[in-house]
């Protein structure tokens, strides 16, 4: 990691661990709910270049939270609720990664896994 680069004031690194096969498992985390904070509860962005500014990133691969998994390959069930009344609350999420940019973007209390080669 950079020592001069400091995660936005709204993010947490939760894991940063080198797997068995020379990977890293990282885990990023927003801190705050949705409308807890004009400024903090907002969609913010985590640049994995200058986070691994002395490592060069070859791939990058989102996964479930447990690491188990490639977020691609997970099929979510939709849940049927009984007398909701007026529309569904809007969630905001980070979109996908570019790898050539390397952004992760992060809504507010998600956490986003991924797997990276370096």
């Amino acid at each position: 990691m950079d020592p001069n680069y400091s995660l936005p004031p709204n993010v947490a690194l939760i894991t940063l661990q080198e797997l068995e096969d020379g990977s890293v498992l990282l885990r990023l985390a927003h801190l705050y709910e949705a409308n807890e904070d004009v400024d903090l509860s907002t969609l913010v962005k985590v640049e994995l270049k200058k986070l691994f500014a002395q490592k060069m990133i070859k791939t990058i691969r989102e996964t479930s939270l447990s690491a188990n998994q490639d977020k691609s390959a997970i099929k979510r069930r939709p849940w049927k609720v009984e007398d909701r009344s007026g529309p569904e609350p809007s969630t905001v999420r980070g979109g996908p990664v570019d790898p050539s940019a390397l952004v992760v973007e992060l809504g507010p209390m998600e956490i986003r896994t991924f797997i990276l080669q370096v």
